[in-house]
């Protein structure tokens, strides 16, 4: 899958512009509302939010060069999405996060999730100074972390009632992958 050369009916992944803003937002909100255990943002919250609060993710940030959303696309279609911001501060700037991996479940089992993750972890890879990513998942969502798992990733930790949701708690599971250039040099 890749984000030039394309035949009909493969999915297109590239990083979103201010232009992919309304798409983003509307699949970002269906995945919120239709799973509200897999993401710490709440549907309601953001759907309260003006659309362009949202729309700074996509923009080029001086500040924050290397953070990122990617989309994958059938035709016009945005089909996925997966993000990626790297902190600026001194002590962390070495780890990126990943964030929202969101495939509707009609689009499910195509390969589609694996191919978002991938274009975060090869943009990571581009990063300068950029060693690890991490990313934390809600536990039993045995779908998302065999997606993770397969591009890498391991679990290193797991936080109790890390969210709740109508008086309900769901532990979330802290996974890391490290990029090549770190493996290299970390015997």
């Amino acid at each position: 899958m890749s984000a030039t050369a394309r035949e009909p009916g493969e999915i297109a992944v590239r990083a979103l512009a201010r232009s992919d803003l309304d798409a983003y937002r509307a699949l970002r909100l269906r995945g919120l509302a239709e799973h509200p255990e897999a993401f710490t943002s709440d549907a309601g919250e953001e759907a309260a939010k003006p659309p362009d609060a949202l729309a700074k993710r996509l923009a080029p940030d001086a500040e924050h060069p290397h953070d990122a959303v990617f989309g994958a696309f059938d035709g016009a279609t945005l089909v996925g999405v997966c993000g990626i911001d790297v902190d600026i501060r001194v002590k962390l700037r070495h780890k990126g996060h990943v964030f929202g991996l969101y495939v509707p479940a009609e689009r499910a089992g195509r390969g589609i999730g694996r191919a978002l993750v991938d274009a975060v972890i090869a943009h990571a890879s581009a990063t300068p100074g950029l060693r690890q990513l991490v990313l934390t998942a809600t536990a039993g969502n045995d779908a998302a972390r065999r997606v993770y798992e397969r591009a890498g990733f391991a679990v290193c930790g797991r936080e109790p009632e890390a969210i709740r949701i109508d008086g309900r708690g769901h532990d979330k599971i802290t996974m890391v992958l490290f990029l090549p250039a770190a493996r290299a040099s970390h015997p």
